[in-house]
């Protein structure tokens, strides 16, 4: 996702954000980016986007080269005019004449009595490459103006775009995603759908990504680089509140998984209901013998990676099933060895000895 207002960023730091993106109208690829200038540069630069790297899940757009590489790019300049109506009375027309326009004050000459017309020149680019960004207009194939761009996603491979993320206007301001084949022309600033208006309402809405997928993405990358195999790993995050679901072997392992999530920052308290093969063990324990047929006949259960081996010995094979059965329904568990031996002479009364008296 190329987001306009992302942070970009060179090798060696942060260099400023995207502030347009700029496509070639024959390939429809994107060509270049303009990023507004940061604390490095005074002024926006243009930059060929096969200098980006790749976009992280925080958005920000980090490149292949280094902030002096980014400080010989072309300069970017857009500047807003407005000409005035006397102009076309003097012999001269919007080629010729051309005054700054400051839009609280109006134009800095005297109040003009008649309507200017508004143009605007961009220095940089090329005056045949589309430029659109955060703000460009968004048409029907009616010419009918139905909203803004608000994202525009793009194929890290094939720099093609592959959807545009357009906010429609009303109160509730809606952002639904447009796949890029249907858009019908990319213009200056603005763009075309091959759609009509009622179609945009049936397209789905896009959903940005909140700070808890982030930092459940975080958690999981730090539990990942203990290099620790977690079994069924589930991870739930409300509003800095992690739930930990899953198993591991030891209950070491699920310490210091525990200890890691804590690091992570914005995690503020850590629930871990991770399972352990001893805790499996426990639990298998305590089914059996809460059974009133199967905790009569004890039997060893070993637990290890979620698999339950069963031991012992027992006089019936319907007892056998039970207890076979008991483990395999106990959560967490995920296959049963079974090492049971059925003998019918098993747990048989022995006579009472015979006392002589003498």
């Amino acid at each position: 996702m190329l987001r306009i207002g992302a942070p970009v960023m060179a090798t060696d730091g942060e260099i400023g954000t995207l502030q347009y993106v700029i496509l070639n109208p024959n390939t429809r690829t994107v060509s270049d980016i303009v990023v507004r200038s940061g604390r490095l540069f005074k002024r926006a630069r243009v930059i060929s986007a096969r200098y980006i790297d790749h976009v992280d899940q925080d958005g920000a757009i980090h490149l292949s080269v280094d902030s002096e590489f980014v400080r010989n790019c072309r300069v970017f300049a857009h500047k807003e005019f407005t000409t005035p109506e006397w102009a076309s009375e003097t012999g001269y027309n919007a080629e010729h004449v051309l005054i700054w326009h400051d839009p609280y004050a109006g134009p800095t000459l005297k109040q003009l009595p008649r309507p200017v017309v508004r143009v605007h020149i961009d220095r940089g680019t090329d005056e045949m490459t589309p430029l659109v960004g955060r703000g460009s207009a968004v048409y029907t194939k009616t010419g009918e103006r139905v909203g803004t761009v608000d994202h525009i996603a793009v194929d890290p491979a094939t720099l093609q775009p592959l959807y545009v993320v357009v906010r429609l206007p009303g109160i509730r301001r809606r952002r639904v995603v447009v796949p890029a084949d249907q858009v019908q022309a990319w213009q200056h600033q603005s763009i075309t759908l091959a759609l009509e208006k009622k179609d945009l309402h049936a397209l789905p809405p896009y959903t940005p990504r909140t700070p808890d997928i982030k930092l459940g993405e975080a958690v999981r990358e730090a539990i990942e680089a203990l290099g620790i195999p977690v079994d069924a790993l589930s991870v739930f995050v409300d509003k800095g509140h992690v739930l930990l679901r899953g198993h591991t072997h030891s209950a070491e392992d699920r310490r210091r998984i525990e200890a890691a999530v804590r690091q992570v920052e914005g995690v503020l308290s850590v629930t871990n209901e991770m399972t352990t093969d001893r805790q499996l063990e426990v639990q298998v324990q305590s089914r059996l013998l809460a059974d009133p047929v199967a905790g009569l006949y004890p039997v060893d259960v070993v637990v290890q990676n979620r698999v339950a081996t069963v031991i012992g010995t027992v006089p019936h094979e319907t007892i056998q099933h039970l207890i076979l059965t008991i483990v395999r329904q106990t959560p967490g568990i995920t296959a049963v060895i079974d090492q049971i031996t059925v003998d019918p002479n098993a747990f048989q009364e022995e006579p009472l000895p015979v006392i002589v008296m003498r």
